[in-house]
């Protein structure tokens, strides 16, 4: 055989067995976990896949996907699934499925091994962290009913002797800061001062006032004077511009800083009246304290989910980033990544059909899901179409939850939405944090819930509303005891027959503000302040009282010192602007004048030197 057709026949075994590999079982499984897995951040297991050319089919008997948060039990996993999926994007390391249908899928599965893999130290996105650790400190921040409210004598000089101010510490350190700000500012306003520049313009000014014009020539090189000079203004006035919107965004730091002293007086207060047992049950303290353990841990679920998705769904802004083209420094070379040349993204699943149950052994307590999910993909822009869902959720015996949602990150600002709602509902009993004198369950025989949660961009906005009735609550064996706090509580919620709770986590999405209000709020404050008695209410008026004598006038001080310096250097700073405004304000005049004058010149025929004229007063 001729060397040329050894040659032709060794590419075509090549082509042979790299197709054999790309579309052979193993090299398709892997790449469907390894997705799977860079998104879940735990093992995702396929057994028995199966690849068919003839009609480009897939199948496996089982998908195992491990809860990152349990790496003992399966998020969820399912029975034999088979769907279809284009070919030659896997060449590519692109995986698109177009529809899938799963009917057995069981939720919370224990798993025979561990299905935690190592993950990088930022698969949680910090934000995520700050808002588990904000919500979580609001409600330890509760109050803890207990006997020695009632027995404890408050010795309030000798509790604030003890105590250390943090306030007073904070105000002195943002002290120190602030005059470190404003040095540094007076540094930069006396390096900054454009005195060469000045003298140099006065100089220019005076020539252009004093110089006598007779002829168009000469007009011609006043003008051409006049417009450099403007240049040279418009040119400080912009530097000073800068100067000065940078000095007001530091400046307005230091003042926002302060903002956050009452804040700071009110932590001093609660911890003082922490150590001295005495805990503030106000209605919305006492919401905080029934039900704030039963809102947070879902919503940190949510959040950290919604976390890992804008982490592997960038936005529009994210995604172009990596195709933009910098000047590479000099005599280097440049990486150039080109990610969006075939219009697909890395992973698309178009449309699935869901059917599934949670597993447990109490069938009345078996969770069935049903309903659809379109566009998921590790690439929104690309595909130009955000994730949607609608689901629906039942209960054995109960009307079913309707969930439906959108993650839109298709453009520079991700937005993710859902809402719940749920009507006539069967709850059974909820389960909530053993407390002393409080309830452990509530039991709800039939009840309203509506939840609807946003976060657009950093903004989180998470309101939740419940109706029950009729409820009952139950008490841990032996946990209320038979004191008079325990009568209290007890008489309480034996009274409550319909329980109407409203809550609400908004604000930033690393440092969300908790509230949470119910029926039961009021009466249980009241009921509770009533046995707390008349000594605690003015214990906690006197240590109030007595912490704001000490810090309110450190307080005044540093504010004093703050706007002073504040006021100081932003004078500075305007009387630069002042001047280069005046000077343009004139030399803006004196161009007119200029123009004027080269108006009447060339009325006179002077046609050679129209050209010169064109765009001569024209801004670089």
């Amino acid at each position: 055989m001729r060397p040329k057709g050894l040659i032709g026949l060794l590419v075509v075994v090549l082509i042979v067995a790299g197709l054999g590999y790309l579309l052979s079982d193993k090299f398709i499984e892997r790449q469907l976990e390894s997705i799977g897995e860079s998104i879940v951040g735990a093992k995702v297991e396929i057994d028995n896949l199966n690849f068919s050319l003839v009609g480009l089919a897939i199948s496996f008997d089982r998908l195992q996907v491990t809860n990152p948060n349990d790496t003992w039990k399966n998020m969820f996993e399912t029975g034999r699934v088979s769907f279809d999926m284009e070919v030659a994007p896997l060449a590519r390391k692109k995986v698109i499925i177009n529809d899938v249908t799963i009917a057995d899928i069981r939720i919370g599965t224990k798993r025979a091994s561990d299905g935690k893999i190592e993950r990088q130290a930022d698969d949680t996105p910090g934000w995520v962290s700050e808002a588990a650790e904000s919500l979580k400190q609001q409600v330890a921040a509760a109050p803890v009913l207990n006997l020695g409210i009632l027995k404890q004598k408050v010795n309030v000089d000798s509790l604030l002797a003890a105590f250390d101010i943090q306030s007073l510490n904070k105000i002195g350190q943002a002290r120190q800061d602030a005059a470190a700000s404003f040095a540094r500012w007076e540094n930069t306003v006396a390096e900054f001062r454009p005195q060469n520049d000045f003298e140099k313009v006065k100089q220019q000014v005076q020539e252009i006032t004093s110089q006598k014009v007779s002829s168009l020539e000469q007009l011609l090189a006043t003008a051409d004077k006049t417009k450099k000079v403007i240049n040279t203004l418009d040119k400080l006035k912009k530097e000073v511009e800068s100067l000065k919107k940078s000095a007001s965004a530091d400046l307005g730091s230091i003042t926002r800083t302060f903002t956050q002293v009452d804040n700071w007086i009110k932590d001093d207060f609660d911890a003082v009246k922490s150590k001295a047992n005495l805990a503030d049950f106000s209605a919305q303290n006492i919401g905080k304290m029934l039900f704030g353990d039963v809102l947070v841990a879902p919503t940190i679920g949510i959040l950290e989910y919604i976390g890992l998705g804008r982490k592997y769904m960038p936005v529009a802004k994210q995604l172009f980033a990596s195709g933009k083209v910098e000047k590479p420094p000099r005599l280097k070379g440049q990486d150039i990544r080109f990610p969006l040349l075939d219009g697909k993204p890395n992973f698309l699943l178009e449309h699935v059909l869901i059917s599934a149950a949670t597993n447990q052994q109490d069938t009345s307590k078996v969770l069935r899901l049903s309903g659809e999910v379109k566009g998921i993909t590790t690439e929104q822009k690309v595909y130009g179409k955000p994730l949607t869902f609608a689901l629906n959720a039942a209960l054995p015996n109960s009307n079913a939850y309707e969930i439906s949602g959108e993650f839109d990150h298709t453009g520079d600002t991700p937005s993710d939405r859902f809402r719940l709602t749920g009507r006539g509902i069967r709850f059974g009993k909820i389960d909530l944090p053993e407390k002393p004198y409080l309830p452990s369950q509530l039991i709800a025989d039939r009840g309203d819930i509506t939840a609807d949660f946003g976060l657009i961009g950093d903004e989180l906005d998470f309101k939740v509303s419940f109706t029950g009735s009729p409820v009952t609550f139950g008490f841990a064996q032996g946990a209320a005891g038979n004191n008079v706090i325990a009568k209290v509580t007890r008489s309480v919620f034996d009274s409550i027959d319909k329980l109407t709770l409203s809550a609400r986590i908004h604000g930033p999405a690393n440092a969300p503000r908790l509230s949470i209000s119910s029926n039961i709020d009021d009466v249980l404050a009241a009921r509770i302040k009533g046995v707390l008695g008349e000594s605690v209410r003015l214990a906690q008026a006197e240590i109030e009282k007595k912490i704001n004598a000490i810090v309110q006038p450190k307080k005044e001080e540093a504010l004093a010192f703050v706007n002073q310096n504040k006021a100081r250097l932003e004078s500075e700073i305007d009387k630069i602007e002042s001047a280069v405004t005046e000077q343009l304000d004139f030399l803006e005049q004196k161009k007119k004048e200029v123009e004027a004058e080269i108006a009447k010149k060339k009325g006179k025929g002077l046609k050679d030197v129209k050209d010169k004229l064109k765009g001569l007063f024209k801004k670089n």
